[in-house]
């Protein structure tokens, strides 16, 4: 039986299938920072978990190596999604809150996590041992040091271990084909921090590692702490961006991360006014999100224009998503019937993504077989290749029409207008 980190045709065939599938999830995606990504040495690749299999995805889909990944065992637990996993080069993981048997299990997982880094393959693992959206950062598990460790002892070839933070900064957490953008952030050198602490114990070494991951995470996403003011920040940090185009995903990041870090000293200093200030966000989130309007009518400078200019664009795009939306039923459909099954909406993008890699990958096969044995060759391939991005396309008309209703609504909403210039004239005093 081969090693997870062996070469195998269906591992070549599903990458060259997948990829553009998850760059196609998502409106834009960007990736920044691979040039620091080291050449040589055993690379541990750490990254933030917010959006359940799309966090892996988008770190498999930034170059074409093949890296092996480990994520919680539950979601192994049906057939299909185990072997879709295995196929992709991600192994179960135990943790220690799932019982003793977990815990023994673990420790099989570290082993065969350093022997994977051993073998000269990249290794991904998303160390806060769960998926959350938000723009925080849970715990750092043991296992990213654990196995950072362990591999510096075994490998002997004088090969160094690195760990990269990879920060995911969503668009949103819940739409499909929103934006995405990656930051490889700077490797941190195992085998150099250990040889430079020679009077660390390993306990000491575990945390300092750990520490290292987490402060570096924290400087390639929107960290906002969890506690009582999170969601407040959040829609303030939003509406301060909002001026930034939604595709200049450096600026908005930097743009929310500062905002951020206002808001914070803000309410260390005059924690009095900030919290006046966090109420007056928190009644402006709830009246929006009553009324169904997104921030990005509330963004718009001629909300007039903005609403006029979407149902325009609503009515000209319509004959082709009927047409389109018709055509692609099948895969849409699919998808928005399983993500309607799934408890977790943060799971729900990335059961679509696997249904347009795996479903619509196979009708499109037999769509083309079928094609190719009725009409001229030409004709089978111009419709085939119509069809393969139509779900995608379907996707963006139905934002589309949720933007057009928002842009609407928000245009006959003077009670939220005139909370949003109140609270954009406090955040320009910060």
């Amino acid at each position: 039986m081969k090693k997870i980190y062996e070469d195998s045709f269906g591992y070549t065939c599903l990458r060259a299938l997948a990829d553009p599938y998850i760059h196609h999830s998502f409106k834009k995606i960007r990736y920044e920072g691979l040039e620091k990504i080291p050449k040589e040495g055993a690379i541990i690749f750490a990254s933030n978990h917010c959006a359940a299999l799309m966090d892996p995805l988008a770190v498999l889909s930034m170059n074409r190596e093949k890296k092996v990944f480990v994520a919680r065992a539950d979601i192994f637990r049906k057939p299909l999604l185990q072997k879709i996993l295995t196929y992709f080069k991600i192994m179960p993981i135990n943790r220690v809150r799932d019982g003793l048997r977990s815990v023994l299990n673990a420790e099989e997982t570290i082993e065969k996590s350093i022997e994977v880094l051993n073998n000269r393959t990249p290794f991904c693992i998303l160390p806060e041992g769960m998926h959350r959206p938000m723009h925080s950062l849970l715990p750092l598990g043991k296992g990213l040091s654990r196995v950072a460790l362990g591999a510096d002892k075994v490998i002997q070839d004088g090969r160094h271990v690195y760990i990269v933070p990879i920060g995911c900064e969503y668009g949103d957490y819940y739409r499909y084909r929103t934006t995405l953008l990656v930051t490889a952030g700077e490797p941190i050198d195992v085998t150099a921090y250990v040889a430079g602490h020679p009077g660390r114990s390993e306990q000491e070494l575990l945390v300092d590692i750990r520490s290292l991951t987490a402060d570096a995470l924290k400087r390639d996403i929107v960290y906002i702490p969890d506690d009582e003011d999170y969601a407040a920040t959040w829609e303030l940090a939003k509406l301060s961006s909002g001026t930034i185009p939604e595709r200049n995903l450096r600026k908005r990041l930097d743009a929310n991360r500062r905002m951020a870090g206002l808001l914070g000293k803000f309410r260390e200093t005059q924690p009095e006014k900030a919290g006046q200030l966090f109420e007056k966000a928190a009644e402006f989130t709830r009246r929006r999100k009553d009324a169904r309007i997104s921030l990005h009518a509330v963004h718009a400078k001629r909300p007039l224009g903005n609403a006029l200019w979407n149902t325009l664009k609503t009515l000209f795009y319509l004959p082709f998503a009927l047409v389109l939306g018709t055509a692609s039923l099948p895969g849409w459909g699919l998808a928005e019937y399983l993500a309607g099954k799934s408890k977790d909406p943060a799971f729900r993008n990335s059961l679509r993504c696997t249904v347009f890699i795996i479903g619509w990958s196979l009708m499109m096969l037999i769509t083309a077989i079928v094609l190719l044995c009725t009409v001229k060759w030409y004709w089978a391939l111009a419709i085939v290749a119509v069809l393969i991005p139509a779900p995608l396309l379907i996707y963006e008309y139905f934002e589309l029409v949720r933007r057009c209703a928002s842009s609407w609504r928000y245009l006959f909403n003077s009670g939220l207008k005139r909370q949003k210039e109140e609270l954009l004239n406090e955040l320009n005093k910060l």
